[in-house]
């Protein structure tokens, strides 16, 4: 049986694990060589990012499909579950009434490197310059690190609160526990 305070600690981490920062990843995806991650931008006619813009993302040949919406820089990012074998196979990724049809890209033979592609929609930009960092990954890593605080502050309070508890059982000062 589980005591409490284990409960509370498992229950926070079962929420904080299926959040929307781990969404595409917890689809048993665990190695490169298992997934592509399509990312890129969508920005209206002048230039000017689109939030909340729905991406649908979908290999049909290979049954696989993918929703994400953009952040407030207009960066949206989603994985796919595919295989070596599926190279070249044909991916649609759709906002608002544009589609864009890729094929899908990477080497085979390379196991270590992530697999990415990017998809941009809107007025082409120049590139962006500083060592290849994807739009709006600042603030994913922001939700992430979020995420681990308050996972480590909830596994704190639960320490100190069975410590609490212990302490009072020593000084014979416990809560009665109910009958259920």
């Amino acid at each position: 049986m589980i005591r409490r305070p284990m409960r509370l600690l498992l229950m926070v981490g079962a929420l904080l694990g299926g959040g929307a920062w781990m969404g595409s990843v917890a689809l048993a995806m665990h190695e490169v060589n298992h997934r592509l991650t399509i990312y890129g931008t969508v920005k209206d006619a002048k230039g000017q990012p689109i939030s909340d813009a729905r991406v649908i993302i979908s290999a049909t040949r290979l049954g696989e499909g993918a929703t994400a919406f953009t952040d407030r820089q207009g960066y949206y990012e989603s994985t796919l579950h595919i295989h070596d074998t599926d190279l070249g196979e044909p991916i649609d990724i759709t906002t608002g009434d544009e589609t864009k049809r890729i094929a899908a890209q990477f080497n085979p033979q390379d196991t270590t490197t992530e697999r990415r592609m990017e998809v941009d929609f809107g007025p082409v930009a120049a590139p962006a310059s500083g060592g290849g960092a994807a739009p709006g990954g600042q603030p994913r890593q922001l939700w992430i690190g979020a995420g681990v605080v308050l996972v480590v502050l909830a596994g704190v309070s639960v320490m100190w609160y069975t410590r609490k508890q212990a302490v009072l059982a020593r000084r014979g000062r416990a809560p009665k526990k109910r009958r259920g």
